[in-house]
């Protein structure tokens, strides 16, 4: 597959498209995967839209040439180019089956010139003011360029790393020592005999570490939470590809025989250090490495348990009663569930102060607004942003024509998820069809791979694949069980197919 480059358009294109009449258009905010799915889905049922991004090129974190990009060069993708691709293109064979963060950027813009998507992109254009007019049923934006544009609707699909959080102790960090948020991490060079200190419980948190142990002095790592520890491969194939083939009628003999190949692999994460798992491994929010456990056993990261405070003298105290005097703090704390431009009372939240979606995606009692993205989960997320994207598109094009089918969605949605019931997945993939068949000579090789890793992902339970409610803040961005997210959005799915 050949990796096409876009040619964006120049500030005085981006202008003459915002003059063009937009009140009938969809703004899709934010090009990287998820908004990319949303473009495509919009796409195939001739949905007019625009597309912006802050950023001159499609590809939102995986963009090279962002400077707020959370991923780092050096950084390795946990889930295999199996669960990281779209399914009416697969990634080029040539890939390596843990992409870099520039594999997946070169495979995203050459998915969006595939199906010209960078046509109703908008360069370096972002939104500063999304304000809703319901009584029109429109949303006036105001965009970076200084332009003013009424749509019809707003798929946002800005990602969760907007807003870094920080612990409440980060403030009382002493100036002399070198603090950032795993969003500001861009690899270990310069820490050459700096005394390094990582904090938080999840992947991020983990990868930095190994990463930084490449070249500190010293990398301590506390851990308020356990977790499981998973390889990234099993039996010679990507975890996540094996896990998608396990018989999904052994109940939990499942978990008893992945737990034993993880104890004979890299052993249990107490014999690492690490606190005990809160769940299950085939329930938990694992953390997929293969360089950790090394890492840990041969001293150049050592767990620590969490912090309790930091002294003047920037000394910090763990649970455990150790202490520590770091050169540099990585908060690897999450992120915040919020929006720059969205008013905060346009989707409400929950009492644990997560926002408040159907499905993750839809606020309820608003049928001109869509978030894609806004859960984290275990494995590659790309198949939940595209399941999100073709729900929202069918529904908001049902929304347009006053469809029977709008007033079903309308109802469902009110219900709430709990009476959605989880739904295995089809054969067909959805909105993606009708895309493909829009293109002269489709790929049928591409359709019957693509149509085959979408069953598998939908057999089995995976364990690199199933998270649970780790414990955290409130207003985090929350982790989720994607296969039981998934089933439940192709229900729905089935109300517009």
């Amino acid at each position: 597959m050949s990796h096409a480059s876009v040619t964006p358009h120049t500030s005085s294109d981006a202008a003459d498209v915002l003059d063009a009449p937009t009140r009938e258009k969809v703004l899709v905010v934010g090009a990287g995967p998820a908004g990319l799915a949303a473009a495509a889905a919009l796409k195939a049922l001739r949905v007019p839209f625009d597309l912006v991004d802050g950023n001159k090129d499609v590809g939102g974190i995986w963009n090279e040439e962002r400077e707020d990009s959370p991923v780092w060069p050096a950084m390795e993708m946990v889930s295999s180019t199996r669960f990281t691709q779209y399914e009416d293109m697969i990634q080029p064979v040539s890939f390596p089956p843990f992409l870099r963060p520039g594999q997946m950027a070169k495979y995203l813009r050459a998915y969006a010139a595939r199906y010209e998507l960078t046509d109703h992109f908008l360069p370096k254009v972002s939104v500063r003011t999304a304000t809703p007019f319901d009584e029109e049923g429109v949303w006036q934006v105001e965009l970076s360029n200084g332009k003013v544009a009424v749509y019809s609707a707003l798929v946002a699909a800005h990602g969760i790393s907007g807003r870094p959080h920080l612990p409440r102790w980060a403030s009382e960090v002493p100036d002399e020592v070198r603090t950032l948020h795993a969003a500001q991490w861009t690899g270990s060079d310069g820490l050459e005999g700096k005394r390094v200190l990582i904090v938080g419980s999840g992947q991020s948190a983990a990868d930095i570490a190994v990463d930084a142990a490449r070249r500190a002095l010293e990398v301590r790592w506390s851990v308020r939470t356990g977790h499981w520890v998973v390889p990234r491969s099993i039996g010679g194939r990507p975890g996540d590809v094996a896990a998608s083939h396990e018989p999904s009628l052994l109940g939990p003999l499942n978990e008893k025989i992945a737990e034993q190949a993880v104890r004979r692999t890299i052993g249990d994460p107490q014999s690492l250090g690490l606190p005990r798992p809160s769940a299950s491994l085939l329930e938990d929010a694992v953390i997929i490495s293969d360089e950790l456990a090394p890492r840990i056993r041969d001293g150049r990261v050592t767990p620590t348990g969490d912090v309790e405070s930091i002294a003047a003298d920037a000394t910090v105290s763990f649970s455990a009663g150790a202490e520590y005097t770091p050169d540099v703090i990585v908060f690897a704390t999450g992120y915040e569930q919020a929006s720059e431009y969205l008013p905060e009372d346009v989707v409400p939240r929950t009492a644990d102060g997560e926002l408040d979606l159907f499905l993750g995606t839809f606020p309820r009692g608003r049928d001109n607004l869509v978030l894609l993205g806004q859960q984290r989960v275990n494995g590659g997320v790309l198949p939940l942003l595209v399941e999100q994207a073709d729900v929202a598109a069918y529904a908001l094009h049902a929304m347009r024509s006053g469809s029977a089918q709008a007033e079903e969605f309308r109802r469902i949605r009110e219900r709430g998820d709990s009476e959605v019931p989880a739904h295995e997945a089809r054969e067909e993939s959805g909105v993606r069809g009708k895309l493909e068949s829009l293109l002269p000579g489709r790929r049928e090789d591409q359709r019957s791979d693509a149509g085959a890793a979408a069953a598998s992902r939908s057999t089995g339970a995976s364990a690199a694949s199933r998270s649970a409610g780790a414990s955290r803040d409130e207003g985090l961005v929350p982790f989720v069980d994607r296969d039981r997210l998934l089933g439940r959005l192709r229900f729905v799915r089935g109300l517009f197919a």
